[in-house]
């Protein structure tokens, strides 16, 4: 448990607080009356306010704020002072990526000509997470459309900058989400991940990020990118605190906080994959410190938690590549105008259509001409070309269940990234793997080199979330210093 913290900011450099704060310590502090919902919840726009778009390079996480967050904290005490809790998150802000409908503000998709589009839905899992007792607190950047997996840059807000480094990425599409919970801005973001979206900005936050299995999260009320792909997931600072929120806002159908805390991870087998690292274009000291740390985390997690480590070298760049396929993306556009034309929505003013299209949205934008051109030429759905595509991807989903269950092998293991963060780019080493077969995924950050953090994955099988998130547990347990970003307020590069 962290100090308690107090209601008013400190002017100091130091780490703050509240960049450390889990929900687990913010629920503690509202059950201990030491500080109320409306505190909390003020502190963090206070904290927006003053640092987001402070200084030379800002950090531009946050998109639109809800008006309405400080009545719905008054509204959530109100109800904590007469006995009435509606959950596990009463009284607890979140934000949320800028492509998730949530009532109240804009969802933007990054798109400078949905600016003020609003949904008059939530999403269901905003929906579900309102009603655990949630607040929606703002919405973040986002590379545009969740285009780009290695930056955050838009047509409404620009470039998401690396909090660690602000010369840096901040990774892609979810940027925004890793950055606002790094920042102290919140103790808990939604985001979404089509190839290493969620995970990606998590490990360049120093954060834990958490891709559920694809059929397990609903969809719905997401501005798509790939239907086949999308997973909306949470970025948090604990395993803890991503499985709970994740449970919440999928209504606890599945209960992956409790059963993760049930699996025993001796009785578990885990494969350490490494040829991720040869993805690494700077192989000199830098590289060997971060497989010298990544080895260290390893022997660790296999001698603290007996868990038995084996070798699946079937499992190569190559299969990886060539077995488990993407999507092709070719349902991108077709998607958005359908997610438009569909969702009930208001637009203020200098929206002349009632249901903008892509073609409509993309004169200024901060999408590359060519993926614009190839979106705006793709063939209606369905279509031939797609529907291979979909046929090779769930073939690879089969086929990496099977390799699994053949080998015994529970869980893999793996660098989140290949590198750190660099200016223009914060990549992943190897998200297909999860994110072109619907396997869940845990990024656990284990340490950093040269200022910057690095992480692990851990990845399971289709459906076999909890053991995903069991070892990642274990990860987190191993690493022996914790990953804090630098305080806010003028030491931050």
């Amino acid at each position: 448990m962290n100090p308690p913290l107090a209601a008013q900011e400190s002017t100091t450099v130091e780490i703050s607080p509240w960049q450390a704060s889990t929900v687990a310590d913010l629920r503690h502090l509202m059950n201990e009356e030491i500080l109320t919902s409306e505190q909390i919840t003020q502190t963090y726009l206070d904290r927006i306010q003053r640092y987001d778009s402070a200084g030379p390079r800002p950090l531009n996480s946050i998109v639109d704020i809800d008006s309405a967050a400080i009545e719905h904290a008054r509204a959530r005490d109100h109800e904590r002072r007469a006995g009435r809790l509606r959950g596990p998150l009463h009284g607890i802000p979140f934000v949320v990526k800028t492509n998730i409908c949530a009532a109240g503000v804009p969802t933007t998709a990054g798109n400078l000509g949905l600016a003020t589009y609003r949904p008059s839905i939530d999403a269901p899992v905003v929906r579900e997470l309102r009603a655990a007792g949630g607040i929606v607190l703002a919405t973040t950047n986002m590379s545009e459309f969740a285009w780009h997996g290695t930056f955050t840059t838009s047509s409404i807000r620009g470039t998401t900058a690396n909090i660690f480094d602000t010369a840096c990425s901040a990774g892609g599409s979810s940027g925004g989400s890793s950055v606002a919970v790094a920042a102290g801005f919140a103790p808990i973001a939604l985001g979404t991940d089509s190839c290493g979206s969620v995970v990606g900005p998590a490990v360049h936050a120093g954060l834990v990020g958490f891709r559920p299995s694809s059929a397990a999260v609903s969809g719905a009320g997401v501005v798509p990118l790939s239907p086949a792909q999308d997973v909306v997931g949470p970025i948090g600072r604990t395993v803890q605190d991503v499985a709970e929120f994740a449970d919440l806002m999928t209504g606890g159908r599945h209960a992956w906080l409790a059963t993760t805390r049930a699996t025993e991870p001796a009785h578990l087998r885990f494969a350490y994959l490494t040829w991720p690292f040869d993805a690494i274009a700077d192989r000199g000291e830098h590289s060997a410190q971060l497989r010298a740390l990544a080895d260290e985390t390893i022997a660790a997690l296999a001698r603290d938690f007996r868990i038995t480590r084996t070798e699946l070298p079937e499992l190569d760049a190559d299969y990886a590549c060539d077995v488990l396929t993407d999507s092709g993306w070719t349902d991108a556009r077709a998607s958005i105008d359908l997610f438009l034309a569909r969702t009930p929505a208001r637009y203020g003013p200098g929206v002349n259509t009632p249901h903008p299209a892509f073609a409509d949205l993309v004169s200024r934008t901060a999408l590359d001409r060519a993926t614009v051109e190839r979106w705006l030429a793709a063939n209606p759905l369905p279509n031939a070309a797609h529907d291979a595509a979909a046929a090779k991807q769930r073939a690879g989903s089969r086929a990496l269940t099977d390799l699994l269950t053949r080998r015994g092998v529970d869980v893999l293991v793996y660098p989140t990234a290949a590198d750190t963060a660099r200016p223009g780019r914060a990549g992943t080493a190897a998200a297909g793997i999860s994110s072109n077969t619907g396997a869940p995924s845990v990024q656990v950050p284990i340490g950093t080199i040269g200022g910057l953090p690095v992480g692990l994955t851990v990845t399971a099988a289709p459906g076999r979330d909890h053991l995903a998130l069991a070892v990642a547990a274990a990860v987190e347990a191993v690493v022996v210093e914790p990953v804090r970003p630098p305080g806010l307020g003028g030491n931050h590069k």
